[in-house]
């Protein structure tokens, strides 16, 4: 039985990909010549440090700072406006918290501000246990310790915890913490397919299905 799901927000929890376009494109048309953003890019954005597609994003901007300070200035008003969550999730995962009672755990690229912006719209935040996000201790996706750290504060099995996201990089913590992972397919993301994946599923029905239909809750 499984005591701890992890949840990855962006991609899993909300639905974030037109946010992260539009945001993007801003920042392209103000620094960037006026450039059109790649909107493939979005399966690459989703998910690691900002500093990442930064990095990317603006190979020749010598100001990165001024950059992370815009973004962050300038993609609230989206969430504000464009923000969703995938269907049924509300409902699978209040299902799963009160009758199974599971913990709930949140380990995201995200500020920890953010995250809560988003779970706090939606009646979210009260679901969950521990945040694990930019603004903690532990160093990004894939790298193990924040999963370790989950691990033992809540002395669990590795087979007690499992880790759910939708990109490579939740794939992989999953991979290099021995627990068991499963990725959400509601977005195309890059490279997925080259880590092993205990299960994939399509949306949140499936996925309560599969934690049902294995025992796992």
């Amino acid at each position: 039985m499984v005591k701890l799901l992890v949840f990855d927000m962006d991609g899993t929890i909300i639905d974030s990909d037109i946010i992260l376009y539009k945001t993007w494109q801003e920042l392209y048309d103000l620094y960037n010549g006026h450039k059109v953003f790649d909107i493939k890019k979005i399966s690459e954005y989703s998910g690691p440090p900002l500093d990442y597609a930064i990095n990317d994003a603006f190979k020749d901007y010598e100001d990165k700072e001024f950059i992370r300070k815009e973004y962050r200035k300038r993609t609230k008003k989206y969430y504000d406006t464009d923000l969703t969550l995938f269907p049924n999730t509300y409902e699978v995962l209040k299902k799963i918290h009160d009758e199974h009672h599971i913990k709930f755990g949140i380990f995201t690229a995200k500020t920890l501000e953010m995250t809560k912006y988003c779970l706090d719209k939606y009646n979210l935040t009260e679901l969950f246990d521990d945040f694990i996000t930019c603004d903690s201790i532990f160093p990004p996706k894939p790298n193990k310790e924040g999963i370790e750290y989950l691990i033992n504060k809540y002395k669990l099995n590795n087979d007690e915890i499992i880790m759910v996201g939708d990109t490579i990089n939740d794939a992989l913590v999953a991979s290099n913490s021995n627990i068991k992972s499963i990725i959400f397919m509601m977005h195309e993301r890059k490279d997925i397919d080259k880590v092993k994946i205990t299960k994939k599923v399509n949306n949140y029905l499936e996925f309560y299905d599969y934690l049902l239909n294995e025992k796992l809750i």
